[in-house]
């Protein structure tokens, strides 16, 4: 498992984790707290500085807080590895806590198995090769036995006796190398005269009919040793065995025992071809022999390195001039240290470490194979090779995913350079172009529709109708910014597209997988942290960025101390320097530090969803079913009361209707128009339960049979004409009103709204009927985000002065002081329905903005300064009352 760059966070040396997250608490405080003083200081307004303030916090608890729960994850993930058999998995420590401790245990565990799995594969594949020999050869004995092909005289049985007896000694060898294996070898040591063990482990090798001479010299001749003699001899007539068999006809092996100091060496010498040096690794290990058609098992050498260092000493493969030279480094007396062994440079990678002596006479390494000295070359040369059987591999369990993985998941998980760099741009031009304005323009446009773009074109949504009608709708709201000088409706129109923005790239359809795509753009601030770290990760691991940042640190900074030092000594340098460099105070350069990063921040966030929607929509098999009464009456008749009420109500409306203003008077005591005041939100109430009512009918009424459904239908399809019939007379009521009082933008909105209503209540009546509630909440937010962005696209404002412009001709009244409160919006309205003294009046105290800057450009305020350079000044006093 390799680490990833700067996986060591900086709370790494760190030894307890209470600590780290003590810390962490007061870092992201102190973040706060510096970077909203910051904020204040500088007048950033709070919609800009708070979201900046707690991305500061984030941030710096991210940053803190990296590689404290790597270690975790990782080994979440190596122990779903190791459940499937794959031992090699290992942990990075990146910290000194108590997960870094745990880390390093688990590294340690891991250790243990995979090498308990080798000595069991190991046993596994001895014990199949050993046996194979003896047990071929027994068979073949009795098979010609049994067939008569050879007569059971005592050559023959003594021969199948022989096989037995060797397979009696594998296997208590594999009894011992089972105990070995598990750290429980023991050596019977005792004084050994190594002239007398040379001379019989010759004579046994020249039993075999090989054409080799054997010279054994033994310096001094007397020499004595402590030793396992057994075990000793298992070893010298191992390599005995290898250079008879490695040695040309008529060759010489020689054997020379010297003293050296506290040790003795053994040294066997043959005139074969000799052990290539990158070979000479190998020749110890298990099933390890350079020749395979030598006729060896490859145990015998392995079997030889075992028994050595159980001794405490050393076998290696020297260099020699000519054939192989294998030496052996024995104490005369062996020395058990307490303590673990090193182990031998010989050791393989599948042999297991050695172990710690419990008693002078255990073993410090495991055997690693067994080789027969009295075993025949017709024997040796029949056995082939054996490979340990593949144990049955257990699938890994798949990893628990963590919070986030399970609602949330990475589809694209890589570092995203480009999207970064684009997102921080965006940022550039939102820095540089916001703060030059003068209230809302051409700027704030052109910033909202890149970032909006950036994100469409991330999640490649121009391939759906759906979202390419959402992005139009966003872009025609953005552009009202630069339409009107009242935008306001069109914020609302934005906050309300805001869901269905998201929907573009989550594909939600139904209320709650909305309300979740807009919520969507917020925690993408932090589900999106990862990515972030692993982008800017990227980055840092470019081969020149630290030394273009320092390059161009250090460029900046000389450029400003010298260029300042240039311009206070020369005043023509001076002029040159302040027409080229824009005057920014600091107040102005946090500004704009804190509007990049606010900007960057929302299209960033945008980006992620793009390119990691989260699923949305609820999961249809967990979503909530219909759960119909178990008598039809139990709905039927609480909606029947419902259409009474209805019914008595609409009844009314259609006396006062009929009945016209006396029956109003002399039922009520008001006049018509205090009448259609009365009462229009409590119809924009009854609309809304409207609306709740057919939605419970389509969850509690039965559809069984054919009659079921059939009254259903026909109670949701009367409900829903009676519901438009009350907003008809809620719209006619507020009409009414209106006439008598004037029009405003807030009842004419009021108005549109009802008319809204109206438009839910014909979709949820068509879902409680039977249709599809597909589309039913995508339909009822786009209508209403498109209602708020038409309102300013259309002009309400100079519509609502062309009512009351009409109105003012046919009654001679009109609310000038309202009218001097419209939007600049309406201001070329006034000019063309009122007289000149009228319009002056109504214009006069508006102010409009006397910044020519381009990014401030506001066409609703480029038609107010020129209806008030038409009308100019009033001449008189200003009526504020009607006329």
């Amino acid at each position: 498992m390799t680490a990833e760059p700067n996986a060591r966070g900086p709370l790494a040396g760190i030894t307890s984790i209470r600590v780290k997250l003590g810390l962490l608490v007061v870092a992201s405080t102190v973040a706060v707290l510096v970077v909203a003083a910051i904020g204040r200081r500088a007048g950033v307004p709070t919609l800009v500085s708070g979201p900046v303030t707690i991305a500061a916090a984030l941030g710096a608890t991210r940053w803190l807080a990296r590689g404290m729960v790597t270690p975790l994850q990782d080994m979440t993930r190596a122990a779903s590895r190791m459940a499937g058999g794959q031992w090699s998995e290992r942990i990075d420590v990146t910290s000194a806590d108590e997960v870094g401790t745990l880390a390093r245990s688990f590294n340690a565990m891991a250790e243990d198995l995979a090498t308990q799995d080798e000595q069991r594969r190991a046993l596994i594949a001895t014990v199949s090769h050993e046996l194979r020999t003896p047990l071929a050869a027994q068979r073949a004995v009795l098979e010609n036995l049994a067939d008569g092909v050879v007569a059971p005289d005592e050559r023959t049985l003594g021969t199948a006796l022989a096989q037995a007896e060797r397979l009696s000694d594998l296997v208590n060898d594999l009894l011992d190398l089972s105990r070995i294996d598990g750290g429980a070898g023991r050596l019977a040591l005792a004084r050994v005269d190594v002239a007398q063990l040379l001379t019989a482990c010759v004579a046994e090798a020249e039993l075999r009919p090989r054409d080799v001479r054997h010279v054994v010299t033994v310096t001094p001749e007397s020499l004595s040793v402590t030793a396992d003699r057994a075990r000793l001899t298992q070893v010298i007539v191992n390599l005995l065995d290898n250079a008879d068999r490695h040695s040309p006809a008529g060759g010489v092996v020689r054997v020379d025992a010297r003293v050296d100091g506290s040790d003795w060496v053994l040294d066997v010498r043959d005139d074969g071809p000799g052990i290539p040096p990158e070979q000479r690794h190998r020749i110890f290990q298990r099933f390890g022999s350079t020749d395979p058609t030598s006729g060896g098992s490859g145990l015998g050498l392995a079997i030889a390195r075992w028994v050595v260092e159980m001794h405490g000493g050393r076998i290696d493969a020297l260099d020699a001039e000519a054939g192989a030279h294998l030496a052996l480094r024995l104490p005369r007396t062996p020395v058990f240290p307490s303590s673990k062994p090193s182990p031998s440079p010989a050791a393989s990678a599948d042999t297991p470490a050695p172990r710690a002596a419990a008693a002078p006479a255990v073993v410090a390494q495991a055997a690693t194979g067994r080789h027969t000295p009295s075993s025949s070359p017709t024997q040796e040369s029949t056995m082939s090779s054996v490979v340990a059987p593949a144990v049955p591999s257990v699938p890994p369990a798949a990893p628990r995913p963590d919070f986030w993985g399970r609602f949330w998941p990475e589809r694209h998980c890589g570092p995203q350079v480009a999207i970064l760099a684009a997102a921080a741009g965006v940022g550039i031009i939102g820095a540089v172009l916001l703060p030059l304005m003068n209230g809302v323009g051409l700027a704030v446009s052109l910033v909202m529709a890149l970032g909006g773009s950036l994100a469409f074109v991330v999640g490649r949504a121009w391939r759906s109708p759906w979202a390419l009608a959402v992005w139009a709708l966003c872009l025609v709201a953005v552009s009202v910014f630069t339409l009107r000088a009242e935008p306001g409706l069109a914020v609302l129109g934005l906050v309300l597209a805001t869901p269905l923005f998201m929907s573009a790239f989550t594909k939600a359809r139904t209320i709650v997988g909305l309300l979740i795509s807009g919520l969507a753009w917020v925690l993408a601030a932090i589900r999106g942290l990862p990515l972030l770290g692993r982008t800017l990760g990227r980055l840092s691991a470019r081969r020149n960025l630290w030394a273009v940042l320092r390059a161009g640190a250090l460029t900046v900074l000389g450029v400003i101390v010298f260029g300042a030092l240039f311009a206070s000594a020369d005043a023509i340098v001076g002029s040159w320097a302040k027409a080229l460099v824009p005057d920014w105070q600091w107040s102005e350069l946090t500004l704009r530090a804190f509007l990049w990063t606010f900007i960057t921040g929302l299209t960033l966030t945008a980006c992620y969803v793009a390119l990691n929607p989260p699923a949305a929509d609820p999961d249809p098999d967990l979503a909530l079913t219909p759960r119909p009464a178990k008598h039809r009456f139990e709905w039927l008749v609480p909606a029947g009361a419902v259409l009474v009420l209805f019914v008595v109500f609409l009844a009314a409306q259609a006396s006062a209707l009929f009945g016209g203003k006396e029956h109003v008077l002399r039922t009520t005591g008001l006049t018509y128009a205090e009448y259609a005041r009365q009462g229009f939100g409590q119809l924009v109430v009854v609309t809304l339960l409207t609306t709740v009512v057919l939605a419970l009918i389509r969850w509690f009424a039965s559809e069984q049979t054919a009659a079921d459904r059939s009254i259903k239908r026909g109670v949701v399809l009367t409900m829903t004409a009676l519901s438009l019939l009350v907003v008809g007379s809620a719209l006619h009521r507020l009409w009414l009103y209106q006439d008598a009082y004037g029009f405003t933008t807030a009842r004419i909105t009021a108005a549109l709204a009802e008319g809204w209503l109206a438009l839910v209540v014909i979709l949820v009546g068509a879902a409680a009927a039977g249709w599809s509630w597909a589309w039913a909440a995508r339909v009822a937010l786009f209508s209403a985000s498109a209602l708020a962005v038409a309102l300013p696209l259309v002009n309400l404002d100079a519509r609502v002065v062309e009512l009351n412009a009409a109105r003012y001709e046919a009654t001679g009244k009109v609310d000038v002081d309202y009218l001097s409160q419209l939007a600049p919006d309406g201001s070329a309205a006034i000019v063309a329905n009122f007289p000149r003294e009228m319009a002056a009046c109504a214009l006069t105290g508006t102010s409009t903005s006397t910044d020519d800057s381009w990014t401030s450009w506001n066409m609703g305020r480029e038609r107010m300064a020129r209806a008030q350079a038409q009308v100019g000044t009033p001449t008189g006093v200003c009526p504020t009352a009607y006329r």
